[in-house]
């Protein structure tokens, strides 16, 4: 686990998901894009340099995406804003764990 509560790798279904880092010079994900689930490769990919609190808002929505497409919800992980709203939800909830 990272001190920023972000894990390097966690478990879904018997998928190990990975939780990559990629340095501004060497994303490809698009201009408007901080963070993204690639399904076909079982990895999140976030992009460096954001603060902490950034980080972690960006893993929860595409953790979010990851579970949703896992569990065979691929219409529901489409729609950003539901992936969004379960995401702060989720930000929030990890907050206030003791």
């Amino acid at each position: 686990m990272r001190t920023d509560g972000i894990p390097a790798s966690f478990q879904l279904a018997g998928h190990t998901i990975k939780v990559v880092f990629i340095p501004k010079t060497k994303w490809k994900n698009g201009k408007n894009a901080i963070g993204m689930w690639l399904p076909d490769d079982y990895r999140i990919e976030i992009i460096n340099g954001l603060s902490p609190t950034s980080r972690q808002q960006v893993f929860c929505h595409e953790f979010m995406h990851a579970l949703l497409d896992v569990a065979c919800y691929h219409k529901m992980s489409e729609d950003e804003i539901l992936v969004d709203r379960l995401a702060h939800l989720l930000a929030q909830a990890m907050t206030s764990f003791a």
